[in-house]
């Protein structure tokens, strides 16, 4: 009889030990990027990167009509003069333009793209920071990064992404 009873009382005993543990995990998430978008810092850094962007846009723009103005006197010429050394030497500026151009591209998209994990980086370890501060002082167990519609269902007051922002924009004015 009691070795009938034994693991049904182990099982009830395990059960309530897992539900009161159960009650004591609190989770969250942060969809960090929104956090990292609405706040201040997040706004100014943003708006520097899309000044920097449209600068660099209008040098590349300039160079481009550039090259098509050449193009068009290429195919101009060509239709008067064919295959004539003059044509060849403007068709492989062109191409040299060309590629220049393109590497130019290149180059400024590499440093966009470093410009902003820059801004971006030094953010995120502050948004960290705070993350880790809301999460202490909630006493949750873990709090999740949620990405764009990553996250199918989490209950309202699981999402802290607000709180950070609003915590985020207190301490880092």
């Amino acid at each position: 009889m009691i070795r009938r009873v034994l693991p049904f009382v182990l099982c009830l005993l395990a059960a309530s030990t897992a539900r009161a543990a159960e009650d004591e995990l609190l989770i969250g998430y942060v969809d960090l990027q929104k956090a990292i978008q609405s706040v201040e810092e997040g706004r100014r850094a943003k708006s520097k990167l899309e000044k920097t962007f449209k600068k660099k846009q209008a040098a590349l723009s300039a160079k481009e009509e550039e090259l098509k103005k050449l193009q068009e006197a290429l195919e101009a010429q060509a239709t008067v003069s064919g295959d004539s050394p003059d044509a060849q030497a403007k068709k492989k500026e062109f191409q040299t333009k060309l590629m220049e151009l393109q590497q130019v591209y290149m180059k400024e998209q590499q440093e966009l793209a470093k410009l902003e994990r820059q801004e971006l980086s030094a953010i995120t370890e502050k948004m960290r920071t705070i993350i880790e501060q809301v999460g202490k002082a909630g006493g949750y167990s873990l709090i999740l990064e949620v990405q764009g519609n990553r996250l199918l269902y989490a209950k309202d007051h699981m999402d802290l992404t607000n709180e950070v922002i609003r915590k985020y924009n207190a301490k880092f004015k």
